[in-house]
């Protein structure tokens, strides 16, 4: 539909001046600058200084009222300051009083009282803040007779439930290392027997320890055949020195004999 569509007598809203409108792309800022949404010129002169959250359901009221008109909270001046006093971690998912977080004990009188039941919701430390059935909740579970696991009726001053084993409490329980005896001293003498009676020389050898050959380790062995190599090569060479000396010596030549005649 145009804007000239539009019946004149729906009253348009008019967008604030440029220089307040917000700038981004996001669908609210959006929604602003055509004078709708939490963050138009006419939210902020309906609840700026004048509106405050429900401290139950967290939506807006006047600061002067003393009840919600959304959940139906008291919101008078004693009872936030009861509310302050039972502040806790517990939350209470309720169709009329959504009251908030609350500590442990206040919880456990509302489920005395008949306020809570089993399949209040609730949420908290024992739910891991996901929102739970009261009856399936540990801690709060034994409080109506029931295991939250199994459903099996248990006191409530019970730890665990004698039918599935589950913790009853709030604290998951940690698990315990248990810590071995000692052998006894007939099991030690068994041990040591049986070790005089292995035969070690079966045993595969330890890969760690260098490789040997036969029982000579292989170090030995190399360093005898580099000392068997180095005396091999002095040999030949001593051989050819003897050769090249045995070459550049003279042969010495005979001389005959002068007979007595020749002399005269």
């Amino acid at each position: 539909m145009d804007e000239s569509e539009i019946p004149a007598s729906v009253d348009q809203p008019t967008p604030p001046p440029a220089g307040e409108l917000p700038p981004g792309d996001h669908p609210l800022e959006i929604a602003a600058r055509a004078g709708f949404g939490p963050l138009s010129s006419q939210a902020k002169d309906v609840w700026h200084g004048e509106g405050t959250p429900c401290v139950s359901c967290g939506q807006l009221v006047k600061r002067d009222h003393e009840e919600c008109a959304h959940c139906g909270q008291d919101l008078s001046h004693n009872m936030l300051e009861k509310m302050r006093a039972m502040a806790g971690p517990w939350y209470v998912l309720e169709h009329l009083h959504p009251f908030p977080g609350v500590n442990l004990d206040r919880v456990i009188r509302q489920i005395r009282r008949g306020l809570l039941t089993e399949t209040s919701i609730v949420r908290g430390p024992g739910t891991d803040y996901q929102w739970r059935f009261a009856v399936e909740t540990p801690g709060l579970c034994r409080y109506f007779g029931r295991c939250w696991r199994c459903h099996a009726k248990v006191p409530p001053t019970a730890t665990s439930c004698e039918a599935c084993h589950a913790y009853l409490s709030l604290e998951k329980p940690t698990p315990k290392t248990t810590v071995k005896s000692a052998a006894p001293l007939d099991h030690l003498s068994e041990l040591s027997a049986a070790v005089d009676r292995a035969d070690l020389g079966a045993i595969e050898p330890n890969w760690d320890d260098p490789p040997r050959v036969g029982r000579i380790s292989v170090t030995w062995v190399a360093a005898a055949l580099i000392v068997a190599v180095i005396a091999l090569l002095m040999w030949v060479v001593h051989i050819r020195e003897q050769a090249a000396t045995s070459k550049s010596t003279p042969i010495p030549r005979a001389v005959a004999p002068i007979s007595a005649g020749s002399q005269q």
